[in-house]
């Protein structure tokens, strides 16, 4: 039976004024990958997640969550939020019907059936605390056991989708990570946790001997579209008895009053 057709918003941390080429190519990668029937459409932030830290999170992460309210008001869906951070992700789930998907939390589960024991390379040294604690909240400690830092800032990671010496840097030292985590920590399925080095290294392979390198994207697109088939079967995207309990309207109203206040 074929499933009805579907549209998922992919709300990125990144700026549409800043990193259009980036997010064209996000845009071009998720129509080329998305299963048949269902459509991305790709959003930004401004500004981006350039101030890496808890309060560039909090600030990206209640951005975020207005836009979901709106995407959900529009009629997509569903929304994949692209920054394996999660920020806000909980609260998004509160605020709308219509499933909400965590770049990490989604692609560290699916990558749990992948492998036994997980390894991260994430951009900056700042996520190590971050990770952990994300790790810990989705009861993940035992299979995500190792989270290493290629050292990169955001634009550094997008300049080089058209520096192809600088790509091959930053692979060599994706893969130096890797191969440490595998000798190590015993890791047997490696990802980037973001999506930036997910989207340079698309369409090539990146082998580590010993382990799967899994892309994040691709797992956290897969889950979203699974959550809309299995959000229609069951009429309801989470429980609205514990963690999600849906938030009032007037709360919903208030947090978008105050992004609106900011943005004036």
């Amino acid at each position: 039976m074929n499933s009805p057709p579907s549209r998922i918003l992919y709300q990125s941390f990144t700026d549409p004024a800043v990193h259009q080429p980036y997010l064209s190519r996000l845009q071009a990668y998720l129509t080329e990958i998305a299963a048949p029937g269902v459509t991305y459409e790709v959003r930004g932030i401004s500004p981006a997640d350039t101030q890496l830290g808890r309060l560039s999170e909090l600030r990206c992460g209640v951005q975020s969550v207005a836009g979901i309210v709106a995407a959900a008001e529009e009629g997509f869906d569903a929304v994949l939020v692209g920054h394996f951070q999660d920020a806000c992700l909980y609260e998004a789930r509160t605020a709308v019907d219509i499933p909400v998907i965590g770049h990490g939390e989604a692609s560290m589960l699916q990558a749990c059936m992948l492998g036994g024991r997980i390894g991260l390379v994430t951009l900056d040294p700042v996520y190590l605390s971050w990770h952990s604690e994300q790790i810990a909240r989705y009861g993940l400690s035992s299979r995500v056991v190792d989270v290493r830092p290629l050292r990169l800032t955001p634009d550094q990671a997008v300049a080089a989708y058209d520096d192809d010496v600088a790509y091959q840097s930053i692979k060599d030292t994706f893969v130096s990570l890797a191969i440490s985590m595998v000798e190590e920590s015993g890791v047997d399925v490696v990802m980037s946790a973001g999506g930036l080095f997910a989207l340079l290294s698309a369409r090539d392979h990146v082998e580590v001997p010993g382990a799967l390198v899994a892309n994040p994207t691709l797992l956290a697109v897969r889950q979203a579209e699974a959550s809309v088939a299995i959000t229609r079967a069951m009429g309801t995207p989470v429980s609205r008895g514990g963690t999600f309990a849906r938030a009032t309207p007037q709360a919903v109203k208030e947090l978008l009053t105050l992004v609106k206040g900011t943005q004036r």
